[in-house]
């Protein structure tokens, strides 16, 4: 990536981090995932129970490596529906609860869109810090603009990454489907953060994540 663009993203993030105190929200910036990974190490500390809310950005930056002295509270593609509800209940007890939003708007609004709502549920009440965190790909303009990037980058990519048989991955944009498969349910929006959460929001200048 060259000099300008940096420039361009960092400025961009700052705008975004910004805004997203003043919706209320912890905010915090990062030139790279290491410097994130850092800060959430030290955040988080050690003997915590952190939970994860199948967050493919936090697999990028290997979190669940790093958080070993921790208890880790996710599901298993093994695991049979009961045993994930139990999984998900115990999530939201959790010291933290790690998450990415589909999209962050640049005037500070997270979008989220579950199959089950299990993370939706999460990122509202429960959990005792949610910490959500972002590569600057999800940094959108509006709520316009992070509805078509929650529908028609986000769900498709992840229908392929879970080989579900949906109709946008044969077409390439959302079908609005019926499809008994569709993980795309559920729509949660935090305009501003939810009353009694402890909310920290990570931003990085890489990609990472749908």
């Amino acid at each position: 990536m060259d000099e300008n663009k940096i420039k361009f993203n960092l400025k961009m993030l700052e705008n975004a981090s910004n805004n997203l105190r003043k919706n209320g929200f912890n905010s915090s910036f990062f030139e790279n995932r290491q410097k994130a990974l850092d800060y959430i190490l030290n955040l988080i500390g050690e003997n915590k129970k952190v939970a994860f809310g199948g967050s493919i950005t936090a697999e990028e930056m290997r979190l669940k490596e790093n958080l070993n002295k921790n208890e880790i509270i996710t599901h298993t593609p093994q695991m049979d529906l009961e045993e994930r509800r139990k999984v998900w209940l115990k999530a939201m007890d959790s010291d933290f609860y790690i998450a990415s939003p589909q999209a962050i708007t640049l005037d500070g609004k997270l979008i989220f869109i579950d199959g089950t709502g299990n993370r939706c549920a999460a990122i509202t009440w429960g959990p005792r810090h949610l910490l959500i965190i972002a590569g600057v790909n999800k940094i959108v303009k509006d709520s316009e603009e992070g509805f078509y990037r929650m529908r028609n980058i986000s769900a498709i990519s992840n229908n392929i990454r879970l080989n579900k048989k949906n109709p946008c991955v044969k077409t390439g944009k959302c079908e609005d489907c019926s499809s008994p498969e569709r993980i795309c349910n559920i729509v949660t929006i935090l305009w501003k953060k939810p009353k009694i959460a402890n909310c920290t929001v990570i931003l990085i200048n890489e990609e990472l994540g749908y």
